[in-house]
């Protein structure tokens, strides 16, 4: 496996494990994300629950396969076309939601309380690619060192977990409102 493709790995299966952990860890949880499927309103009614159930399945695959990866190449290529095909319909979905000006809470990474935006659309994309670039790159690492392999895989898990926090990194960089006082004295 190529140095990007184990960056890619290391990346995507902290995004992948973060997203399946928020949406499995309670059915609280579960049922908040299947709430917000329904409010994009890009499923029909009888399709939500399903859908809700094979994504979370499906992170918890990606996540699976791409830790394999190491110890058997063609894991990681099956979890980099896996993940690309999950990515690609969030990316779909984000997008559907904004060109139509659906507002929905983001249930990605647990409770976030920020509406779905142009930032998950970007984010998706991006990740799209980075998990086409991992299967592209997936192969024999050959006398790769070490070294290389733990600053790929540690370079990998920190990108993946500032992703997974993007929406409070990206609020870092909004400018302020003041605060108006809520009575004014003259």
């Amino acid at each position: 496996m190529e140095i990007f493709a184990v960056a890619s790995a290391s990346c995507l299966a902290a995004v992948f494990g973060v997203a399946a952990l928020s949406k499995i860890r309670s059915r609280a949880a579960f049922s908040r994300f299947a709430q917000s499927l329904t409010a994009m309103d890009v499923l029909p009614a009888g399709w939500v629950r399903v859908c809700a159930v094979l994504v979370a399945g499906g992170e918890v695959a990606v996540l699976l396969l791409l830790l394999a990866s190491p110890l058997a190449a063609p894991a990681g290529v099956v979890g980099f076309a896996l993940g690309a095909g999950l990515l690609l319909a969030f990316t779909a979905g984000a997008t559907l939601t904004v060109i139509r000006r659906v507002r929905v809470v983001c249930r990605c990474f647990g409770a976030s309380d920020a509406p779905m935006g142009r930032l998950h659309v970007l984010r998706n994309g991006v990740l799209t690619l980075i998990a086409a670039g991992g299967a592209l790159s997936s192969g024999s690492a050959g006398g790769t060192a070490p070294a290389y392999w733990a600053v790929a895989v540690a370079g990998g898990a920190v990108i993946g977990a500032l992703v997974t926090r993007l929406e409070d990194v990206a609020a870092l960089f909004r400018p302020s409102v003041p605060a108006r006082p809520e009575h004014a004295h003259d």
